[in-house]
Formats: structure tokens, sequence, C-alpha cells
């Protein structure tokens, strides 16, 4: 079975939630580093399984490394800077994807419960 490298931008609630999601899921998903500017419970858990943290060009310099990125800031602006960022680096292997895709594979992953919502402040 092939292994998805993977990337989270935004390790709010939202992404702090992915993030301990998908680390259960090795045999599928690889976590190669994830973004976050605050000292956030996602962070810490991040920080405490030895995944790297990076700026948002030091997740692009890895090139075709990373399949996906996912965008968990629920920032629009996040988004389009790292697509234009994966563009100026000729990178079009690896694909920025946003909250819909990550609760898709949240499902596919057996869910246990909804995904939380970024629209909602805590």
């Amino acid at each position: 079975m092939k292994e998805h490298n993977i990337a989270i931008v935004g390790l709010g609630r939202v992404g702090s939630a992915f993030l301990q999601k998908v680390l259960g899921r090795t045999d599928v998903i690889r976590v190669k580093a994830v973004s976050e500017l605050y000292n956030t419970e996602g962070r810490r858990q991040a920080e405490k399984d030895g995944v790297p943290i990076m700026g948002m060009t030091e997740l692009v310099g890895l090139g075709v490394g990373l399949d996906i990125i996912f965008d968990l800031t629920g920032d629009e602006n996040v988004t389009l800077a790292l697509r234009k960022k994966l563009d100026k680096a000729g990178n079009t292997h690896t694909k920025v994807a946003q909250n819909r895709l990550a609760r898709l594979v949240w499902d596919l992953m057996g869910g246990n419960g909804d995904m939380p919502d970024s629209s909602i402040k805590a």
C-alpha cells in the first residue's frame, strides 16, 4: 500500500484534531511536517511526536516529497499563498487541500464523531 506524505498548516482546533487522527494511521499517511505559528495543543502534540515544524516556504521546499498540504487555517489567503509558492517553485505534484478534503479523509478513516468545525471560534 502506498503511503501518502502530508503536511498540515494550521493546528488550531480543527488542525489539532486532524493531526491526532492521521498520526494514528501510519499505514497510509505519513505526516512529514506541520506549520503553526502559535503554541497550540496541536503544535505541542507535533513536537512530542517528533513531527518537524516549518514555515510555509520550508514546506514548499520539501518538493515532490510532499503529496498534500492540508490547509486547516480557515483562511483562504493562506491557501492562495501556498498555491503561489508551489507554482513559483514549479511544483505541480504537491496539492493544497482545504477543510472539505480533510473531512472526507476523516470520514474514510472511521471518523469517530464529527470533525470540529472551523467556522466556530473557541
